[in-house]
């Protein structure tokens, strides 16, 4: 098999591997490109973004919201309680999204080669409309991470081994916000809460590639981030909310009781994924990977409030551990065009308390060498989500939910070049 033949493939199946990561379950969402840690003694860029649209939605939502009657009672008394029962059809909540990644790397000294690179590996981000706003109007995660990731290669008898290692620092925005107008008096709109946190992990792994069959393996591990959270309730009316969770003797006709700091402690998760590509013909590449992801870590998100250091709100998440498994094959047309086509499944991790269930993602690509040294890719993927069921309730006042079968869609661009 000669190397030229399948050189543009060599490079080109990452990006399709990142659409397919772009779609999978739990809150995943990007990886780092560490293709700098393989190759000749090149200074290498690696870039590109994937816009996701995951056009998630509700079919169903059955639940029940509690509000307050005006009181002229004293400060630290609730004036009557009256419960709606609520039911809603047709309610889209996820948001479309962009994953964008960027590494720079290369052969450092000798045998050491290093990557510098960004990503934004977990992310979500949802809003409603309508009655079930009382329980949820919007929630959102953004993450950044920033590594530094270095290779230790040297010749076997056949092919090339690398030990790899290296660390990132992981930053974490997380809000959610709920919307009392009509049910808490004197409150519109949406009363907000908004964390913050920085944490250090980090990666180790082992590579190995023979160049000449466009054989690459490699097995890397991600460590688990454990974030402390710290930020702000603003708009929100402590003396109905807080005090129900135990916050204590709260004034509502206090403005200054109507914002406090806010703190939470949440684990973010341990990856282990192994990635496989090899030449099977002349022209013809194979490539797999299989990832593990242990969203188990987070259970929940318990948001307390300042005034009382009381427990305010929790995020109920439950998730199992993740799997997912992408195949594919790609196909060098020519001298400077290559194409790619993979699936990915991606199991399920809800337990009940979402609709996070099985997605299926098929990814097509091209790959364009412009010079020897510059290539681009563009590739597109749809995007299957199978039916769920969100039927755990932590309390009388919650809903229950039902999503349908569905088709969300994902574009790439990247590009890549050597110096």
């Amino acid at each position: 098999m000669k190397r030229l033949r399948i050189k543009a493939l060599l490079v080109g199946f990452s990006s399709l591997a990142v659409i397919g990561q772009a779609g999978a379950g739990g809150f995943n969402r990007g990886v780092a490109n560490l293709d700098g840690l393989y190759g000749a003694a090149q200074l290498g860029f690696y870039g590109g973004v994937t816009y996701v649209s995951p056009q998630r939605s509700y079919e169903t939502i059955e639940g029940t919201n509690v509000g307050f009657f005006p009181s002229t009672n004293p400060p630290g008394q609730s004036g009557p309680v009256y419960i709606t029962d609520f039911t809603q059809t047709d309610v889209t909540f996820s948001n479309d999204y962009v994953v964008p990644y960027a590494s720079v790397g290369g052969r450092i000294v000798g045998d050491v080669n290093c990557v510098g690179s960004y990503v934004q590996p977990f992310g979500a981000d949802s809003e409603y409309y309508g009655p079930i706003t009382f329980q949820t109007a919007s929630q959102k995660l953004e993450t950044n991470e920033y590594g530094l990731t270095c290779g230790y290669g040297f010749d076997l008898s056949k092919g090339r081994l690398s030990l790899i290692g290296g660390t990132f620092y992981e930053t974490v925005d997380y809000s959610q916000a709920r919307n009392f107008t009509g049910y808490i008096p004197g409150v519109s709109g949406d009363s907000t809460v908004a964390l913050d946190s920085g944490a250090w992990g980090y990666r180790l792994g082992v590579g190995y590639e023979i160049p000449e069959y466009a054989l690459k393996a490699q097995l890397l591990y991600r460590s688990q981030t454990n974030h402390d959270a710290s930020g702000e309730y603003s708009n929100t009316p402590f003396y109905y909310l807080a005090a129900l969770n135990g916050a204590g003797n709260l004034n509502p006709y206090n403005p200054s009781q109507l914002s406090a700091p806010a703190s939470a402690t949440a684990s973010l998760p341990a990856m282990l994924d192994l990635t496989v590509q090899s030449g099977i013909a002349e022209g013809w590449l194979a490539f797999g990977s299989v990832k593990w992801t242990d969203w188990s870590v987070l259970s929940s998100i318990i948001v307390t409030e300042g005034l009382a250091n009381q427990p305010f709100s929790t995020t109920r998440f439950f998730f199992e551990d993740g799997w997912t498994v992408t195949g594919g094959v790609g196909h060098r047309f020519n001298e400077s065009l290559a194409g790619s086509f993979s699936i990915t499944w991606d199991k399920g991790v809800t337990t009940g308390w979402d609709t996070l269930t099985d997605t299926w993602t098929f990814a097509g690509g091209v790959a364009y060498d412009v010079k020897e040294n510059i290539q681009v890719r563009a590739g597109g993927a749809a995007i299957y989500f199978t039916e769920g069921q969100k039927w755990q309730t932590a309390s009388p006042i919650d809903y229950v939910a039902s999503s349908p079968a569905e088709w969300g869609y994902a574009l790439s661009i990247s590009a890549a070049a050597k110096f």
